[in-house]
């Protein structure tokens, strides 16, 4: 036999307990026994079970609420001579012996602790079944409980919890004591490995034991697969890896723990946390990496925006998102967009062209990347958002016309069917687009097909659906009807545009949207400047000034500085209006203002065309106040204003302006020289 085992038991309160264990043991051709074993042999029985102690395994002892026989005087006096250090080992039970008798199991207990054996206490419920010869006293369970209390001061504890079952006692001695001794010993026979760790083998036998579908044979077979692996990935593996003194470290005391009793966790947890703090020190060195990259081509985009190399700085985005992201595409694609939309807002709300031009470039590898229609008509859609707002500050009309072929190929993918709303919103833009190169043309047909797409995204973007979008497509199609009604003789149009401001206003409210409610007040402004001038009274002229003020409270220099240049251009517009109505020259002397606070912002290198718009309104102001006045110094200011706005209203980029320019020059000219006449 292997393996030798003691069970320790009274056997009026657990005799079938240990019947049923003692059967389960021997199945694993383990040694078993009973303290009956040894009465049945005469002599010394206190004696015989010393020396059977001193070479067992182990000692299964069930405490329950009996005490059981004591052995006689002349047997502990003889022990107690074989032992006279005892008590100075186990000083709790020299307390006990002092006391007074100790019963045989209670001696079985501290005899297994004295020799260093397995001792497994299995502590039974209360309402655990028991013999019928079961008859506890108190004076049994007082003395049960001081026996725990005594092992309790020498660190030894029932294991598990309380059994209440045969069942559940089979299954704590096979986890706790039983299983451990059979692996180690069979490790030892099979395998010749005495040194095999024993907190490994503790872990194994626990997790075998729960294996209810192994026999003994089995189980025998799993043993040799874990002591197998054990040999190859751990007794006889990679001690020193030279990857860090951590690793090592964590190896080194990995072992050490699986060597001794109750170490496995202990080793889990070493193992653990080595690879903890790699990961702690592997993000803090990723971190570290990506703050550095960060910094530097942050730097070097900013570098090229500072030098309006627009190319350049989409060159260090791109670098920068694939130098963090790697070649995860989905991410590196996220990071581009996101960098690309906060362009956008800066060159659109800051009036800086080369940021828009760095976001084309972005737009442009992201259209290249797309896979999918989604991506696609995504893809195609925003490079159209760029193209249309730096096309819109641009003498020419290549970024625009670009603009519309992006909008017309996004709807190729996103369509009405598959994505309303998408689809509606791409209608938008697409409306924008074209309203921009309308206002340039002196036909209407680019108008009429911005008013149609306006009209369009409005059957998709209804005010009960998206208020928000709703309420800006409104703005836009408003905005589309007003340059109409600027060509026309009648109001019609602009009265439309009017109404289509107005219900912008109402879910486009300062409090929700205050940049957006601005612009609105703004156009609504140009409308009903418009509409004013075609009428006697200054009704609506009054209103326009009251919009354009209400336009400036959120639409402020520093928050968004070409929309509020656009905003003193209008403001002058109508100034100049009300002025030419008046007798007095205050109102002219404002609009003159407004113009020139406008053209500090407003630059010709900024928006070349809202530049000339500024310049040749200026000159009418001018030319009118020339008329009120003698002399020729405002006309020839005004005409100084003219040949600006010509340098980019060419015949050939905005014909319409262009002639209107021409004429008035060449009327202010012709007063002019009427005025130097002697």
């Amino acid at each position: 036999m292997s393996v030798k085992v003691f069970l320790s038991t009274v056997s009026d309160e657990f005799r079938s307990y240990r019947e049923r264990v003692r059967h389960e043991i021997t199945l694993y051709y383990a040694e078993v026994k009973i303290q009956d074993d040894f009465k049945a042999l005469g002599g010394e029985t206190l004696d015989m079970l010393d020396v059977y102690m001193e070479s067992c395994d182990a000692v299964v002892h069930l405490v329950g609420n009996m005490t059981g026989a004591c052995p006689g005087e002349r047997g502990v006096r003889t022990l107690l001579k074989k032992y006279p250090d005892l008590s100075a080992e186990l000083p709790p039970f020299g307390e006990a012996l002092k006391n007074g008798d100790v019963p045989y199991t209670q001696w079985e207990a501290w005899l297994a602790l004295y020799h260093n054996k397995l001792l497994l206490i299995a502590k039974a419920d209360d309402s655990a079944a028991r013999e019928a010869s079961y008859a506890p006293t108190d004076a049994s369970r007082a003395g049960q409980a001081a026996h725990l209390e005594r092992l309790k001061a020498v660190e030894r504890f029932p294991s598990g919890g309380a059994f209440k079952n045969e069942d559940q006692l089979c299954l704590l001695v096979f986890q706790c004591a039983i299983f451990p001794l059979l692996v180690k010993a069979y490790a030892e026979g099979k395998y010749q490995r005495p040194d095999l760790a024993k907190g490994l083998i503790e872990e194994m036998s626990r997790n075998l034991a729960r294996e209810t579908g192994l026999d003994s044979e089995g189980r025998k077979e799993q043993v040799g697969r874990a002591i197998e692996t054990y040999e190859q990935r751990i007794a006889d593996g990679q001690v020193r890896t030279n990857i860090s003194p951590i690793v090592d470290e964590a190896l080194d005391q990995a072992t050490t723990s699986l060597a001794k009793p109750g170490g496995y966790e202990e080793a889990r947890q070493a193992l653990r946390k080595a690879a903890e703090e790699m990961r702690r020190d592997e993000e803090e060195r990723r971190e570290r990496y990506v703050l550095g990259v960060t910094a530097l081509y942050h730097r070097a985009r900013d570098t090229a925006l500072a030098a309006f190399d627009g190319e350049g700085a989409a060159d260090a985005v791109e670098a920068l998102a694939k130098a963090i992201h790697g070649d995860n595409a989905a991410m590196v694609k996220q990071s581009m967009n996101a960098e690309a939309a906060t362009l956008h807002d800066y060159g659109r709300d800051r009036g800086s062209n080369v940021h828009l031009v760095a976001e084309i470039a972005l737009r442009r590898n992201s259209l290249v990347a797309a896979s999918t229609a989604d991506e696609r008509g995504e893809a195609n859609n925003n490079l159209g958002n760029a193209l249309s707002t730096l096309g819109s500050r641009e003498s020419g009309t290549a970024r625009l016309e670009e603009a519309v072929a992006a909008y017309r190929a996004a709807l190729e993918q996103r369509t009405r069917e598959r994505v309303p709303l998408d689809w509606a919103r791409t209608q938008n833009n697409l409306g924008t687009a074209l309203a921009r190169l309308g206002e340039r043309e002196s036909g209407t047909a680019r108008l009429e097909e911005a008013v149609a797409a306006y009209r369009a995204a409005l059957e998709e973007l209804t005010r009960a659906r998206i208020p928000l979008d709703w309420a800006t497509t409104q703005a836009s199609l408003g905005a589309a009807l007003q340059t109409l009604g600027e060509r026309e003789s009648g109001t019609a149009r602009l009265e439309e545009a009017i109404a289509a401001y107005r219900a912008a206003l109402e879910e486009g409210t300062r409090e929700r949207v205050p940049l957006d409610w601005a612009r609105t007040q703004n156009d609504l402004g140009n409308a009903l400047a418009t509409l004013g001038a075609r009428e006697r009274g200054t009704g609506h002229l009054e209103e326009a000034l009251a919009a354009y003020h209400a336009a400036l409270e959120e639409g402020t220099r520093e928050r968004v500085p070409l929309d509020w240049a656009r905003t003193q251009m209008n403001l002058g517009t109508a100034l100049g209006r009300l002025g030419a109505r008046e007798n007095g020259t205050a109102r002219l002397e404002e609009a003159v203002a407004a113009y020139r606070a406008a053209l500090e912002e407003g630059t010709r290198e900024r928006v070349p065309l809202d530049w000339a718009a500024t310049q040749m309104n200026l000159g009418n102001a001018l030319a009118t106040l020339g008329a009120r006045e003698s002399g020729t110094a405002r006309f020839e200011e005004a005409v100084a204003a003219y040949r600006a706005a010509l340098e980019e209203w060419t015949r050939e980029a905005t014909p319409h302006w262009h002639d209107m320019a021409q004429r008035n020059m060449a009327r202010c000219l012709a007063l002019s020289k009427q005025r130097r006449r002697p």
